[in-house]
């Protein structure tokens, strides 16, 4: 029976519908009203945050869906800050979607990296 319920669930709609209740972003910094948070959505362009906020929303957002997350390396989609005196990894920031947590929630575990 929860096989089938599982597969009647709008993953799609539940984590747009979560990220716009947590995570709204303003259309104008003074009217009111959100941008709409669409699947093509990324982490870095559209929801501009910083990487402790970034990664805030990730645990906040796989804990929620239930997403288990332990074999996702964040450096590939967040680009983090280091001291001056500290080399910068050569990493290449891959982009991290809306329809990933999508899919990831489906599957119960994070598909990428």
């Amino acid at each position: 029976m929860d096989v089938f319920l599982m597969a009647d669930r709008d993953f799609e709609k539940e984590v747009i519908d979560y990220l716009m209740e947590r995570y709204p972003i303003r259309s104008h910094w003074f009217k009111p009203g959100y941008k709409q948070i669409t699947k093509d959505w990324t982490l870095n362009d559209d929801f501009r945050l910083v990487p402790e906020d970034a990664e805030d929303m990730l645990l906040d957002v796989f804990t929620h869906f239930n997403i288990d997350y332990s074999d996702m390396d964040t450096r590939n989609y967040i680009e983090y800050e280091y001291p001056f005196w500290q080399k910068k990894p050569e990493i290449e920031i891959k982009p991290l979607t809306v329809a990933m947590i999508i899919e990831s929630a489906k599957a119960g575990r994070w598909l990428y990296d």
